[in-house]
Order: structure tokens, then sequence, then C-alpha cells
């Protein structure tokens, strides 16, 4: 659907003759002329492999001829591309198509009779938005949908302001359409909504058909789906055509900015969806069954819709097919800029898939149907109980930090807030957005109670709050995934963003030089657009100088075009905000060559990549995230994730610290830990393990001028490093612990 823009103020006043409908297009008649017992409809699958041929001569003259056109960037409709994807997977798809369209010219052959016997005066069609988003932008607002309910009903009922602009030639057939949309108030269930369904959801990035989540019975209301961006990246919305599609797909889905005109709406908005909607109502490109305007003449099977070629601009005298005969740029199912119109004998066509049995659409106008959607009268001021929901910003902060909580809740007005926080200062709240201080490290859950007079709904996020604290491991570091516990390490976490089966994985059948161990991202299997991070454990760098970030990576691309990306990300604040710092994707990332099947590297097919931590040290917490975004290209492995540097202060006699001992060493159990300080200082004693992993710390605090004792126990056999830290500089002494 183009991208429009609606400041149309002047209308060509030229003398036109009225529409007149030529027959069959010249590509049709080329083709029946061959074929002559194959149906219409049948033709235009043939005739868009002959206009496709058309398109690239198009293209190259474009190049040459038209650089000076300033027609602005606009996104369309991909409605025809998905028809052709039905087709493929499903060649019946083209004999319940046939029959429709024998239906439909038999139901407008006796129109009169069926506007008298047949449906109702006006079509109420009940609708659902299942608004698919991240808490962004592409959230849009109950107003916004209303907005674009608004806008679909004055199309359809010819109230929209710009009817003024018809041409003169177009006054006469331009149609009251007779079909009302209502949002929807009951749901399948029978339970109470606003009909409006919001579901949170990685798949609203790059969405198509598998993004339609949660949906509902397509014979009792049109599903409408908002996503932030479309997998087809030059399309606004699709719909699919009546009898193309399974039940569970049928409806239309669009880009958030395209519903509506207000919000994250604009211009772009006021038609885009009336234009799905008609496709919904088998209404085709008025220059036939294609995405390609502009190519060649064609036909839409409506009487009073001359044949055109199609426009992706506004010129209301346009006569290319059958001049002195303009064409219907302004008709909703157009291209253009300034549509504004059906027809009559669009009506009839869409009131005859209103009467069929394909695909169900007879169903929604019925009174059963109306009555079990709510919306067999107009909407009332009812309320509905209302849905919990909320987020934040960050889901990870340092001890003593603060995380601000935003409402989402919907379907109904909040009137009493109720939120829990286990673990947070308040403990309680009753404000919509609350603030809350957490002072402990753990993870903690998060609960929210909403309720008006109509009823209550609460929200349990379990583990939605990590805080940390801001010690780190000590460094340099080496992870070879050679344990279970190295993914994710402790205190190291998943986020698995889309809820999938598949995200960061380790696996013990191959590695880098040799080893057996390492993780993978399965992106050959996964969804495009599926976003999965590991957050690594903190370590502490402050004892490194030439600091820097090392690991083996293997990635192998499915095909040419495929883009997988993986970046690596350093946090200093415990994973509140990151700082990119490494970025690669398909060709880039790619160790192997080509790889049409699942991906798994040889010894030869490893790539050492590396970083500098310039910046970031004397820092003591230092996470770092791996990120990757699937193109459903192929998979990527990770090994050997290292930390390297050259260590300092380290294990100095000076004139703060003397006599640093543990005793006894080797022990069976239990050491004392001694030092002496000349003078006071601040001191933290640590104990790692020998992989460097923070186990615990016994002392933080300032201490005077003396000779300091602390006992520590060990319940495991195994090597220690003890780590005394003086005023920034570390003194390490390993201990043994025997069995």
């Amino acid at each position: 659907m183009a991208n429009y823009h609606r400041n149309f103020s002047t209308v060509c006043q030229s003398t036109v003759r009225l529409p007149v409908k030529r027959g069959k297009s010249h590509w049709q008649s080329v083709f029946l002329k061959t074929y002559p017992n194959r149906n219409p409809l049948l033709t235009t699958e043939i005739i868009y492999i002959m206009k496709k041929s058309l398109l690239l001569l198009v293209s190259v003259l474009t190049v040459l001829t038209g650089l000076n056109a300033q027609t602005p960037e606009r996104l369309h409709c991909f409605t025809d591309e998905m028809y052709r994807e039905s087709i493929a997977q499903d060649p019946s798809v083209l004999k319940t198509r046939e029959d429709l369209e024998a239906y439909t010219r038999q139901f407008v052959a006796h129109r009169n009779v069926q506007r008298t016997n047949g449906g109702p005066a006006v079509y109420i069609i009940p609708v659902v938005f299942h608004v698919l988003h991240e808490y962004g932008n592409e959230n849009i607002s109950d107003a916004q949908i209303m907005d674009c309910i608004m806008n679909m009903n004055r199309d359809f009922r010819k109230q929209n302001s710009d009817t003024i602009n018809i041409v003169s030639a177009f006054q006469a057939v331009a149609a009251d359409a007779q079909i009302e949309f209502r949002l929807a108030t009951l749901d399948p269930n029978g339970n109470c909504t606003n009909g409006i369904d919001r579901i949170y959801t990685a798949k609203t990035n790059s969405a198509n058909n598998s993004s339609k989540l949660n949906p509902w019975p397509n014979d009792m209301y049109l599903n409408i789906w908002t996503a932030k961006t479309l997998e087809n990246t030059g399309a606004a919305a699709y719909a699919h055509l009546p009898g193309t599609v399974s039940g569970i797909y049928d409806g239309i889905m669009s880009r958030y900015d395209y519903i509506g005109t207000i919000g994250a709406g604009g211009p772009a908005g006021l038609h885009t969806i009336s234009h799905e909607a008609g496709h919904h109502f088998n209404l085709l490109h008025p220059w036939g069954s294609t995405n390609s305007p502009g190519v060649a003449c064609g036909d839409d099977f409506v009487g009073d819709t001359p044949e055109t070629q199609g426009w992706t601009s506004c010129n209301l005298s346009g006569s290319i097919c059958n001049p002195p005969v303009i064409e219907n740029v302004q008709n909703f199912m157009e291209y253009s800029y300034c549509d504004c119109m059906y027809t009559f004998d669009q009506r009839d066509r869409m009131h005859a898939t209103l009467n069929s049995s394909v695909a169900g659409r007879n169903n929604l106008w019925t009174t059963q149907n109306l009555t079990a959607t709510g919306t067999l009268n107009p909407p009332t001021a009812s309320l509905c109980a209302p849905i919990a929901d909320f987020w934040t910003t960050t889901q990870a902060i340092c001890e003593g930090r603060s995380i601000t909580y935003k409402d989402y809740s919907w379907n109904g007005d909040v009137a009493q807030y109720n939120w829990i926080f286990p673990g947070g200062n308040p403990a309680t709240s009753t404000d919509s957005m609350p603030v809350v201080t957490y002072n402990t490290a753990g993870i903690y859950d998060v609960t929210l109670i909403v309720s008006n007079a109509n009823g209550s709904d609460t929200m349990v996020r379990t583990g939605f709050v990590r805080v940390n604290n801001t010690i780190g491991n000590l460094t340099p570091m080496l992870t070879s995934f050679d344990q279970a516990a190295d993914l994710p390490g402790t205190e190291g976490w998943i986020n698995n963003l889309d809820a999938g089966t598949t995200t960061w994985t380790r696996i013990t059948t191959t590695g880098a030089n040799g080893t057996t161990n390492c993780i993978r991202i399965n992106n050959y299997t996964n969804t495009a657009g599926q976003t999965d991070e590991w957050i690594t454990p903190s370590y502490d760098i402050s004892n490194l100088t030439s600091a820097r970030f090392r690991f083996y990576v293997a990635n192998a691309q499915r095909n040419s075009t495929s883009a997988d990306l993986l970046r690596v990300f350093t946090s200093t604040n415990c994973g509140e905000s990151w700082t990119p710092r490494y970025t690669k994707q398909g060709a880039t990332l790619a160790t192997a060559g080509i790889k049409a099947t699942s991906f798994t590297p040889t010894a030869t097919e490893w790539r050492l990549d590396t970083f500098n931590l310039t910046g970031l040290a004397p820092r003591t917490n230092v996470r770092f995230k791996f990120q990757n975004i699937s193109d459903r290209g192929n998979n990527t492995y990770i090994d050997e994730v290292q930390i390297t540097g050259t260590p300092n202060n380290v294990d100095e006699v000076d004139e703060v610290t003397t006599g640093f001992s543990l005793f006894p060493n080797p022990t069976s159990s239990a050491t004392t830990i001694q030092f002496k300080l000349n003078s006071t200082q601040s001191v933290q004693v640590r104990i790692h393990d020998i992989t460097g992993r923070l186990l615990n710390e016994i002392v933080n605090e300032t201490l005077n001028a003396d000779i300091h004792e602390y006992p520590a126990t060990f319940t495991s056999p195994g090597i220690y490093l003890i780590d005394v830290i003086v005023g920034g500089k570390h003194h390490i002494r390993r201990l043994v612990v025997s069995e």
C-alpha cells in the first residue's frame, strides 16, 4: 500500500468520457485466443508471468529516462505475493478461487434480487486488532486503533471527506459499499473485550504469517495484526484473498504506522486498511492480480473500473489502456496517493463474497454472530475489567540501584493498582508508575494487580528483576564450556526474547582447536528475526593492562543473501545499559562457504576474533553480551571465550602490605588469611576458584594499620585463589585444599 500524502487540493477539470468497460485486457485476449476454454480468473496466473517479463525492461527504461521523476518513496501492499505463495503451497486454491468467481458472477448478475432478498441493508463486520509489540511505539494506543476503524467506516460508507475530490467521470459510480466495521465487545469465549488484543512478542519484528499469534475464529471476526516491521521490507500491509489460506492466517497484517492517522500513525494510515479490507472481501488491484502497477494493462473483473495499468501517482486524467477513457486513479484499490472511492460493482463483488461460504465470510454479519461477538448494536460505554500488564526499561541493575515500572494494562480502564516487589523498597505500591530500589543481589518476582468496578486481573513476572553485585570474577580468564555450568555461568543468564524452543545451547560434539565443547545458536531452524542473548558473568579487569576480549567463532551462510547477525556488547553497570563492541553479519560473519544443510564446523572453519577493552580499565565489574539475530541462515558457534592482558599489582610486597600468608597451606578444610597493614586502607578479601570465578567475599571495609586475620573454610577439595585487594592493588596466593 502506498505511503500516501493527503494534501490533495487540486482536481483536474478537463473534459473526459464516462468510463466504459472494454471487456478483456490485451493480455487476456492474447491468452484466450490460444486457450479459449480457460477460465478468465486463471488467465491472470499466466498473464502475471508475461507482465513480469516486461518489468525488467520497464525498470531499465526508468533508470535511463525517469531519473528526473520525484515520486515519493512508498510502501505497497503484499497481498498478491501472498496469493502466489498460497498457490505454490496448495494448487487446489485455484479451484476454490474459480468456484468463488463463478458464484460472484451469478450474484452480480442477479444483484437486484440479492439486494432485496439476500443480505442486510448494511453488513456489520466484527473486528479484533492483535497488537504485536515489545513495549515500544509499535504498542499503539486504543485511540489510534479507533481512529483506524473510524476511517474504514467512512471509506466503506462513502462518508470520507475527500469524496468531494472525485472527478466528474466517476461521481456517478462512486458507491456506499454498505459495510460497517465494529470492534468486538465479546471474545471467542464470551468474555468482555474492547476488541484489542495486546501480545508481547519478538515476532513483531520482520512479521509474517507465523507472527499471527492468538487468531480468533476467522468466520466470527476480521483479524487484524499490527507489527513493528514486516518480513518484506517494501510492504506496508497485506491481506489474503478469500479461500487462499488457512483460517489461522486469514486476516490482515500491517505495520503499526499504517494504522490510523493519529499517534504513531500518519497520512499513510488514512486508507491503508480500507485497501486491505477490500482484498479480504475479494477485490483485486484494478490492473489485476499482480503487485506490478505501471507494467501492462490489466483487469480486476469489475465492470465499472476501467481497464488500467495501475498508478503510483495521482494523474486524474490518466488514460493509457483505452484512450480517451480515463482510468480510476482514485480507487481505494489503486496505489495512487489520492484514492477516495469504491465503485458500485466493487460493492457488489464484496457483497458476493459476504454471501459465499468460501472462507466463512458469510457468517461474519449474521445476527447470531453479531450477538456472539457483541457487535449487534453500536458500541456503548460499557467497561471491561482490565488485563494487567507492565514493563520497565531495564530488568538488570546493580545493588542499590532503582527501577521505574510502567503500567501497560489494557482492555479496560484501571481504577486501582496494587504492586508487590519482593526484595524491593518499597515492597508494595498503589502508584501507576512506582520507583523501586533494590539493595541486595538476587533475582526477584514482580506482581501487579489491577482492578475496576467490573473485575480485576493479576500479572506475575517470575524472575523479572536481576540485581547483581558489583564484584567481578578474577581475570585473566578462559571459558571453554567444558562444564555444563559454563553456560550461562555464575550470575550469567540467557535472554530468549521470543520464548522460542531454540536459544544459546552448550553442545559436546565439536569445538575450536580440536576440543569437543562449545556453544551454538541454531539459526538453521529458528525464526527469522529471532533474538537470543547470552550475558556473561561479571569480570574484574582492574588488574590488567592491555586487556583484550577474544573468542573463536564459526558460521556458514545458508545462501548468498542470508544475513545472520552476531554482536557483542559490554556493560559496566550490571547489565542496565550496553555499549556495542563487535558486529559481524552475513558474509562478514561467515567462516565457511555456503552450506545448504545444517552447519557443523570442521577444525579449519573456526576464526579467532578479538577486540580491545581500552577505556574500561580499571573497571571491577564488566559484563559481556553475545547477541544473535537470526535471518534463518545457518548455525553460529562460539568457543574459548577469553579475557587476556598483563596482570599488574599482583603479589607485591610494599610499604602498605606485608606478611600476606595462608596457614596451613595445603589444608584439608580450613585456613587462616593473614596480612599486615602499615596504614589505614580500604580492603577486600575475596576467594575465587582456579578459573577466576568469585566464590565469596569475606571482607569489604576500611581497616586500620595492624595485623589482620580471617578464617576461611572449604567444603570441596581443589585449588583456590585468595585475593587481598588493598587500595586497588591485588595480592594473590594459591591455596590447595586436599581430600
